[in-house]
């Protein structure tokens, strides 16, 4: 005989949201599970990094997946992979960094939103919802940076004998660092960024120049300024 109690459990979660935590923090997951939870979310999942949230993303099929950009193996390489991998879930970061170019990057990368940790717990779960629906999820706080960034958008040229290369505002900035013989951490400390976003950026400066390493990159840049 069926048991009565079950089968209402299991008509009041018809219809509730799905949703997977992608943190490395097991303290910040067990808040946002409790928070999200009582507001009649149901979290089918906790991952801690890159690789395990795609896994769990695929196999899952969550309605939302919460991925902070901070986590090992790179929260913005899981954003990538869960929007081609798993396009039906609506992603939304939800990390500490304010870094504009994390914004961007997540943004372009397939994610719906950008929130802050620290959100009012009631507006994670009204922002979410809404998120779901196809409204932007982004947090007010964000706005100026993604202003600035979009601003910031214009290229930059360096002449080079096969033709010039054109370069982000932020490429050039990191480029300029580069060529003074700064490491990732020490440009990352100058520009206010995070060193996974630097060693995104001197990826693309490399692979624009044309250099296999940064050595070469760094003669390149300074050929470029006689």
């Amino acid at each position: 005989m069926n048991d009565p109690t079950a089968h209402d459990a299991r008509d009041e979660s018809l219809g509730a949201i799905s949703v997977l935590i992608a943190d490395h923090h097991a303290a910040f997951r067990a808040g946002i599970r409790e928070v999200l939870e009582s507001d009649g979310f149901v979290i089918v999942g906790e991952t801690a990094d890159a690789a395990a949230t795609v896994s769990a993303a695929v196999r899952a099929r969550p309605d939302i997946c919460l991925v902070d950009v901070v986590m090992p193996g790179n929260g913005l390489n899981a954003v990538t992979a869960i929007a081609r991998r798993s396009p039906a879930t609506t992603i939304v970061v939800l990390s500490v960094s304010s870094d504009s170019d994390d914004l961007l990057a997540a943004l372009e990368r397939g994610a719906s939103g950008y929130l802050l940790k620290g959100m009012p717990s009631g507006e994670l779960a009204k922002t979410l919802r809404a998120a779901r629906n196809g409204e932007p999820a982004l947090s007010r706080a964000m706005l100026p940076a993604l202003i600035r960034q979009v601003r910031g958008r214009p290229q930059r040229q360096i002449a080079l004998p096969d033709g010039p290369v054109e370069l982000t505002v932020r490429e050039w900035d990191v480029a300029e660092l580069l060529r003074d013989g700064l490491s990732t951490i020490e440009i990352a400390g100058r520009l206010g960024l995070s060193p996974v976003t630097v060693r995104r950026h001197v990826a693309s400066v490399l692979k624009k120049l044309g250099a296999p390493d940064r050595q070469t990159a760094i003669r390149v840049l300074k050929t470029s300024e006689r």
